[in-house]
């Protein structure tokens, strides 16, 4: 019997498959999510491909809400339900787990190199709460909250809530943003690769032109990508903005996902875009994860880092996996 453990996002679908210990990969690959019609699709021709055990267990990280063992991902029009799944995959268990907690399990067990801390020291992950925060195709929000023996990690959907705007440069971008999405304005409007894309529109509106030169980058493959490009090399100043803005803005909810959740064992900051724009915008993220008036001192004192380990949900999913399958052989 093999595992087989995903983390299934807006953009893409990361699947693997382990031995029955899960400390052997078998196989692995990745798919651009939008090319296929609905998960099945593409775990299927994952499993046909690969000549491994079939696997009798399978854990699933989903980028989106999971309620009686359904889910559907927020920026994809798939529904995933375990039966159905495990029916047509002809797996023994299935289980959906939020997206963002997968990776605050795989938080737990990172290699030192896959860590990048912006503090002085990096997160604790023994004896204290954790938080973790993900902007990607949308973003993501979880807690490890520690029990007295282990970190027990649930989800949030903390992305979807209210955006605060903190300047006044923020309440004009709202009422920016107010103007696309007039039914709510959330934090994941922001920060996300879209959000990212609107956030360069609205400096451009306020006067900056573009350039032949930067429409034929921004033409070129992945528009948000270019932003950000542009924005950390700042050769074109809406770019730069958007992208200041956004590690500003970035770190203001980091900070408040720290009060909320007592996160006084650290911050994880995971998600490629954190790779990029986090770790060059350091010092602006940092300021505004700490300004929280009287709260200063408290939130200087959180450690925080960035992930750049890309499979963290694999890892993560993992860890559920090999819980799932000793389960099953105990029961």
């Amino acid at each position: 019997m093999s595992l087989l453990v995903g983390d299934i996002g807006g953009t893409n679908t990361r699947l693997a498959l382990y031995d029955s210990t899960g400390r052997k990969s078998l196989a692995e690959a990745v798919f651009p999510s939008r090319e296929h019609q609905s998960f099945e699709e593409i775990a299927l021709a994952f499993l046909a491909r690969n000549n491994a055990p079939h696997p009798g267990v399978a854990v699933l990280g989903i980028a989106g809400p999971i309620k009686d063992r359904i889910a559907t991902v927020t920026n994809l029009p798939w529904r995933l339900a375990e039966g159905e799944l495990a029916k047509r995959l002809k797996i023994r268990r299935v289980s959906l787990v939020n997206d963002l907690v997968v990776s605050a399990r795989g938080c737990l067990s990172l290699p030192k190199k896959s860590i990048v801390a912006l503090t002085e020291k990096a997160p604790k992950v023994t004896g204290k709460n954790v938080a973790v925060i993900a902007a990607g195709t949308g973003l993501g929000e979880a807690r490890l909250l520690w029990d007295g023996e282990r970190h027990l990690a649930f989800p949030t959907e903390g992305g979807h809530g209210d955006f605060a705007p903190r300047t006044p440069i923020q309440v004009e971008l709202w009422q920016f943003l107010c103007s696309r999405h007039p039914d709510h304005v959330s934090y994941e409007r922001v920060l996300s690769g879209d959000g990212l894309g609107a956030l360069f529109d609205f400096f451009v509106s306020r006067g900056g032109r573009v350039t032949r030169a930067v429409e034929r980058r921004l033409a070129q493959g992945d528009r948000n990508a270019a932003i950000t490009e542009l924005g950390i090399s700042k050769a074109f100043r809406p770019a730069a903005r958007a992208v200041d803005l956004f590690a500003e803005i970035y770190g203001a909810e980091a900070g408040n996902m720290a009060l909320r959740e007592m996160a006084v064992g650290g911050v994880f900051v995971a998600g490629n875009i954190a790779r990029h724009i986090v770790t060059e915008r350091k010092d602006v993220f940092l300021n505004a994860f700490r300004q929280k008036g009287r709260f200063v001192q408290f939130m200087s004192d959180i450690p925080v880092a960035v992930v750049t380990d890309p499979l963290v949900g694999v890892r993560g999913a993992l860890a559920f996996a090999r819980d799932l399958a000793e389960e099953l052989r105990e029961a």
